[in-house]
């Protein structure tokens, strides 16, 4: 009996639709005339998206119909500081013989709204929302608007991005994603020192909220020690990696190459070999460069530990932060043994400005702001011959590669 009741009470309900309020029968259809373009610095003047509209539904003469047609960018939501609307931005059209609303746009204000309007990242797909709104004003009732939206994919003018606010290293040969930095001695250049194992190595970066990715031109081949020119897309690419070990990985982004070392080629510390005190009747010797003492008016014997950070990308090349003054040379070792015999700084291999023409020791003041030439040896004409630098504190790039000394004053 429950169940029968039930049924007739469901039957009873009341349904708006199928009594007093008739179904509205809208007739407004919307397209688009592309479902997607890409602009490019040769098509701006050409219309790059037209959309086009049937008429809403017809009421009678008591009613004015008016339509409002937006555009804007999929997410912002129409929102007063991005939308564009007709009759100030822009304006559509009527066409008596096929009986349609139309408008268009062309690339070059697709690609003004892009830059100032919307503010969207460099190089970064969107999509346009289109909107038309037909309303109604005056009439014995209220009607309900006829809304319509379509979307098109858009790919702005694509610029050759060369930049980072972060860059990182990932993929199947590296355990963890992990951020490479910019080296001490060049901000423009970025290195990372550590453990691959065989599998792809990707260079994703992050510039102005977007991401991107750093990629071999070529097929990813590992070019061993070589750099590999590179670009910088959307295109998730990478390097293969054939086998496990220490790798060294230099991004330049001025040269827009990447450079991988394996240990096989991997760049070696710099070695000096050199008789102690310059003499060759006293025992030689060989020291691996590892950092530097510096010898001078601030620091004579036993001089004074630089305790210099040596580069990721190179460690041949040693960055030095802190106070100079006056004359200064720098000496591989403080206190060492050649053979049986114990020597002092005084006595060994020393790196300093170029020695006179005649071959003869010199002092020379150095130029700030510019890479110097560097000199190195033993003998008693370079171990007495010093670059002046006026006291305070400094940033010094030694590159004993290039052999070149580069000083900027950080006081």
């Amino acid at each position: 009996m429950l169940s029968s009741l039930a049924a007739v009470l469901a039957s009873c309900a009341y349904d708006p639709y199928k009594t007093d309020i008739p179904k509205v029968e809208e007739t407004m259809n919307l397209s688009a005339s592309v479902e997607s373009f890409a602009l490019t610095e040769d098509n701006l003047d050409e219309v790059a998206v037209s959309f086009s509209w049937t008429p809403a539904r017809q009421l009678s003469g008591e009613y004015l119909l008016t339509y409002t047609a937006e555009l804007d960018v999929v997410g912002n939501n129409f929102g007063s500081t991005t939308v564009i609307t007709s009759g100030t931005g822009f304006d559509f059209e009527y066409d008596e013989g096929t009986g349609m609303y139309s408008c268009s746009f062309t690339g070059e204000q697709i690609n003004n709204w892009y830059n100032d309007r919307w503010k969207l990242p460099v190089n970064a797909s969107f999509s346009l929302e289109f909107r038309v709104v037909a309303s109604w004003t005056g009439g014995p009732t209220y009607e309900m608007p006829e809304v319509r939206r379509v979307t098109v994919n858009a790919t702005p003018i694509q610029v050759i991005i060369f930049d980072a606010d972060e860059m990182s290293l990932s993929g199947t040969a590296i355990s963890t994603e992990t951020e490479i930095n910019p080296t001490l001695e060049n901000t423009n250049q970025y290195a990372w020192y550590g453990a691959l194992t065989p599998g792809e190595l990707f260079i994703p970066v992050k510039y102005d909220g977007v991401d991107y990715y750093i990629y071999p031109t070529g097929d990813g081949t590992l070019k061993d020690g070589q750099p590999d020119e590179v670009n910088m897309g959307s295109e998730a690419r990478g390097w293969n990696i054939p086998e496990a070990g220490n790798y060294r990985v230099v991004v330049n982004m001025e040269q827009r190459t990447v450079t991988i070392y394996s240990a096989a080629t991997d760049l070696q510390p710099k070695s000096v070999t050199f008789y102690a005190n310059g003499v060759d009747t006293n025992p030689e010797i060989t020291v691996v460069v590892t950092d530097f003492w510096r010898y001078g008016d601030d620091a004579w014997k036993p001089g004074k530990k630089m305790n210099c950070t040596q580069s990721l990308a190179d460690p041949q090349i040693f960055i030095y932060e802190g106070n100079l003054k006056d004359r200064v040379s720098f000496r591989v070792s403080s206190e060492f043994t050649a053979g049986d015999e114990q020597f002092t700084i005084e006595h060994t291999y020393s790196y300093t400005c170029p020695l006179a023409a005649d071959g003869s020791k010199q002092e020379m003041s150095i130029t700030l702001d510019k890479a110097c030439e560097l000199h190195g040896g033993a003998d008693n004409p370079t171990r007495n011959s010093y670059y002046r630098f006026p006291d305070g504190n400094y940033r010094v790039i030694i590159n004993l590669r290039a052999m070149t000394v580069f000083a900027t004053s950080i006081d």
